[in-house]
């Protein structure tokens, strides 16, 4: 099947086929007298084993090592690593809640200051009167992280 058929079939674009062999995750296809890529039903497998593993937020290195155990053939042993990592990405979610709800306290505080008092004809050279100091410095990371 072509490029177009595979995307179709497993529910992404053909750009995402592309992206996915660039880094390795699906072999490079063989290819049409006329030079079309071209596709077989171990591919599609391929295709949607990774699919599925990134819409569960798993990174791309998860995937890859993912597809080592997996192979198209071994799914008790993917499926235990499955689970071990959703448990690591639900410890990862825990945390980043834990990290939005201190953010959320901070820009609390900072709406507090700017409420505790009437901001003055002209900016501060500080800027204190508009963007008061917070109590700390925010360190968030809104990008997820690669494990």
């Amino acid at each position: 099947m072509r490029i177009s058929e595979l995307a179709e079939q497993v529910g992404v674009a053909t750009s995402t086929v592309r992206y996915y062999e660039r880094i390795g995750l699906l072999s490079g296809p063989s290819r049409t007298a006329s030079g079309y890529r071209d596709y077989d039903e171990d591919d599609s497998a391929r295709l949607l084993f990774v699919t599925r593993a990134r819409r569960m937020g798993l990174s791309c290195d998860q995937v890859s090592s993912l597809l080592g155990i997996w192979a198209g053939s071994h799914c008790a042993n993917a499926a235990e690593r499955v689970g071990q990592l959703i448990d690591e990405k639900q410890a990862e979610i825990v945390e980043r809640i834990e990290e939005l709800h201190g953010f959320a306290a901070q820009l609390d505080s900072v709406r507090d200051a700017l409420r505790a008092s009437s901001p003055p004809d002209g900016c501060r050279t500080d800027l204190t009167c508009c963007v008061p100091e917070s109590p700390g410095p925010v360190v968030l990371d809104l990008v997820p992280r690669a494990r």
